[in-house]
């Protein structure tokens, strides 16, 4: 082999190129033998030392020639070749042994993976347990629950049964109570009504009078036979047309009779028509004299109205009704009204007269708002058939 001063000028390029395996076996053959300076060697391509054979070469038989390694090549191929083995025995031992590390890491990590599954499920468990614990002690309380709801319906039942038929008694003797009710109710109306009956009768009398007087439209109809039908016709419209409170009205007995209470001497007009009364009253305040006229109509019409406010609240206590507006008999006994307050009172007395009138149930079709005792007549008539109710 060649010295490491021949190695460094092969590294740097001189000598040429290093030969192949096939040239180098021939070059060794052809020098066999030769030791000329000139000569390279097949191994190292130099010429500074002696040229080693290619027997030698190819069995491996050389070292280095400055000494410092006294081990063939063949030793040191052989060696490496156990080397190798050796290697190749402890890469199959690791190997195996690694396939073992690795299969036991693998078992680990199984176990791991299932004990960690494990306290998983135990952990499920655990709380599936609680839970049904939990719903246990709820359906428990449930069943607690509706079992006294149960049994409080069980005696809800039993009240409303016993309800049923205390209302079934009770109804019983309602309907009796009412037949009772009822028949009172007829027994009070016939004793209201012969009552009243009786007050109308005796007390309060009240009757229809014809007025005897002339009109003085017939007086002159029999001093002028010359007069038209048309003037008759006139003269018969004018009659039954009366002036009241600023409008015409039209009454078919207007003038020809009166109402009488607590006596014929003590009369209204039929038609509603109390204007003799202010005018009495006015035409008394600008002519003052003594009071020698006691039957003036004046006098008449206030003794009636007088009258019909009392019999209307002798009424009212009798027949249990409150009357819608205060009225007493002594307003149209006193002093001498003036228009307003006598139209005043006389409204009053007609409302609380048709009120009565409404409540026991009197035909409309007979009443008049300004007709006072005529409404009274009808009001107490005996062929009311719901007097007293």
């Amino acid at each position: 082999m060649a010295s490491p001063s021949e190695r460094q000028h092969l590294a740097a390029g001189g000598g040429g190129s290093p030969r192949t395996g096939p040239e180098l076996l021939d070059s060794v053959d052809d020098a066999e033998g030769l030791y000329v300076a000139v000569e390279r060697c097949p191994l190292c391509n130099t010429t500074r030392r002696r040229l080693t054979c290619a027997k030698c070469v190819q069995s491996g038989d050389f070292v280095f020639f400055d000494g410092r390694d006294t081990e063939r090549f063949a030793d040191k191929r052989e060696r490496l070749n156990r080397l190798r083995e050796t290697q190749l025995d402890f890469q199959k031992q690791v190997a195996s042994v690694v396939e073992g590390k690795l299969a036991a890491d693998k078992l680990k990590w199984k176990i791991m993976s299932c004990k960690m599954r494990i306290e998983h499920l135990k952990q499920s468990i655990c709380n599936g347990n609680e839970e049904i614990a939990k719903n246990s002690e709820l359906l428990s309380k449930s069943k607690r629950y509706n079992q006294d709801l149960y049994i409080r319906s069980q005696r809800h039942q039993e009240k409303k049964e016993k309800i049923q038929r205390r209302n079934h008694k009770l109804s019983a003797v309602v309907e009796k109570r009412n037949k009772d009710l009822k028949s009172r109710h007829a027994e009070l109306a016939s004793l209201r009504r012969s009552h009243i009956l009786e007050l109308t009768s005796v007390i309060f009398p009240l009757g229809e009078v014809r007025n005897v007087t002339r009109d003085p439209a017939d007086v002159s109809f029999e001093n002028d036979n010359a007069m038209t039908s048309s003037t008759v016709s006139k003269l018969a419209e004018a009659r039954r047309t009366t002036y009241l409170s600023g409008r015409w009205v039209c009454d078919d007995h207007n003038g020809d009779t009166s109402i009488s209470i607590a006596g014929p001497w003590i009369t209204l007009p039929n038609n509603g028509d109390y204007s003799a009364y202010y005018n009495w009253v006015e035409e008394k305040k600008t002519t003052p004299g003594p009071e020698m006229e006691y039957n003036n109509p004046a006098y008449t019409i206030s003794a009636a109205l007088c009258y019909a406010t009392q019999l209307v609240n002798t009424l009212s206590h009798i027949l249990n009704v409150n009357l819608p507006r205060k009225l007493y008999n002594s307003e149209f006994c006193g002093e001498n009204l003036n228009r307003w307050k006598f139209n005043r009172a006389v409204n009053k007395l007609n409302s609380n007269i048709l009120y009565l009138c409404f409540s026991q149930h009197v035909d409309l079709d007979l009443l008049h708002p300004l007709h006072t005792l005529r409404n009274l007549m009808y009001l107490v008539s005996p062929d009311s058939e719901n007097l007293g109710r």
